[in-house]
């Protein structure tokens, strides 16, 4: 029966109150337990129900690590300290507890090896050093390869469920040291982690190592040729376990790029509306097109009105200075003067306004600001089947020719272009396209249409 808690106590209360050998205590349990089962199954699963009763709580989970490697320091018991991880294994797929109890003791094991809880093991032939929770979990998987080389699927559950919680927090640090200011980042960097090397792969070096053949002689049997085995499968895993996670990151990032662009694009309703502003808009740019020719045409009517009032007075006044045709010198004074004020009158400007043609400058700029709020947002398809439509309606026929230099037009004068969803790759294409409908609209249409007739 448990131990009932008081008001206000805490479990760390308690686990303030175990003893210093109770790590060794578990260890012991652990090799009694499976010493009096005959059945492995049942010795397994008295095994794991022995480690989640005492170890499972938050603040006793380091202590698992703790009995792992006190079996592993005696070469009699380090096969015990591989059943540990079986053992919640195992019945990890059975029951959720089990679960959350080994996500809960691969997390602590993390963070141990980042803030170097334990100190670093150096290798007996080489000057090299290892995390210790590295050297731990190593010799864990490796007791594993010595019971049956078919616990290799266990080994590979919990490799992988390393390396996926590993690269997660190392990916939310990313994203916050990216994302935070600077204050933030200066609370964050206080617990950082101390070591640069990650667990997993200073596992799989430390397995390596010890998968190294020792002797003396190249003619010797490697006796550690399964361990070398162990770290080339852990490799292998690695690789796929990280490739994985790879893509899986680069398929997120595309899902939020295509949500955001998703956000971003223009709606069905924008594009309706606009296409009655793009019909007007196209009108106006082709009578802003036709604005200089008209307008040369009627200068040169008034011109030409200016100097033939000018010539006529000039004839009348010398044939009557010269007392010719019977005119006298004043009468020519008066046609004279009357032709001036002919020219000054009926061939100014101001007189010849009527037949001006009317300046759409200020319209057309009204008439496409109205719609170019659509077209930023609006994305490739989109705008590709909005010409479409445009080349095919009846009421753009007599503009064809000037749709592709009126969209040129539309993002050369649109503001703020830098915000513009289309890339200039993009509408280059929509205007090679728009251009291959307009040449099959005017193969299929009569000359009359085209005239108006």
């Amino acid at each position: 029966m448990e131990h009932q808690t008081r008001p206000g106590a805490t479990a760390a209360h308690f686990d303030r109150e175990l003893p210093p050998d109770f790590h060794q205590r578990i260890a012991t349990k652990v090799i009694f337990t499976n010493e009096r089962e005959r059945d492995p199954e049942a010795a397994l699963e008295k095994i794991g129900d022995l480690l989640l009763r005492n170890l499972s709580r938050p603040t006793r989970i380091h202590h698992f690590i703790d009995v792992v490697e006190h079996l592993e320091n005696d070469p009699e018991t380090l096969r015990f300290a591989g059943l540990c991880f079986v053992s919640i294994v195992l019945e990890r797929t059975e029951s959720p507890r089990y679960e959350k109890f080994l996500d809960d003791i691969l997390e602590a094991v993390i963070q141990d090896h980042q803030q170097e809880a334990k100190a670093p093991f150096q290798a007996e032939y080489r000057r090299r050093h290892f995390s210790a929770y590295a050297r731990i979990m190593g010799d864990a998987f490796i007791a594993m390869m010595q019971i049956n080389s078919e616990l290799y699927e266990v080994v590979s559950q919990i490799f992988t469920i390393l390396i996926r919680k590993e690269m997660e927090q190392e990916q939310v640090r990313k994203d916050a040291r990216d994302g935070g200011g600077r204050r933030i980042s200066i609370a964050r960097d206080e617990g950082s982690p101390k070591v640069g090397k990650k667990l997993f792969d200073d596992l799989v070096d430390y397995v390596h190592d010890r998968g190294e053949q020792r002797t003396g002689t190249l003619q010797q049997q490697n006796p550690n040729e399964f361990i070398a085995i162990l770290a080339d499968r852990l490799r292998g895993t690695r690789r796929y376990v990280i490739q994985d996670i790879l893509n899986q990151q680069a398929l997120d990032r595309r899902k939020e790029a295509e949500k955001e662009l998703s956000e971003r694009l223009a709606s069905a309703e924008e594009i309706i509306l606009a296409k009655d502003a793009f019909r007007r808009a196209i009108q106006l740019y082709w009578t802003e097109k036709q604005y200089n020719f008209k307008y040369m045409a009627v200068e040169k009517v008034r011109v030409t009105v200016q100097v033939l009032s000018v010539i006529v007075g000039i004839a009348y006044f010398l044939v009557s200075y010269l007392s010719l045709m019977g005119m006298r010198w004043w009468e020519g004074v008066l046609v004279t003067v009357g032709m001036y004020v002919f020219a000054r009158v009926f061939g100014s400007r101001q007189y010849f306004r009527r037949f001006f043609p009317d300046d759409v400058t200020k319209e057309l700029e009204v008439v496409v600001g109205s719609f170019t709020p659509t077209f930023r947002k609006m994305g490739k398809d989109q705008i590709d089947a909005f010409m479409h439509r445009q080349v095919r309606d009846p009421q753009n026929l007599y503009y064809l020719t000037l749709l592709p230099e009126f969209v040129r037009y539309v993002f050369a004068v649109m503001p703020d272009r830098t915000s513009v969803v289309l890339e200039r790759e993009e509408l280059g294409e929509i205007l090679q396209n728009m251009e291959m409908d307009i040449a099959r609209v005017l193969r299929t249409t009569s000359p009359s249409m085209l005239l108006g007739e």
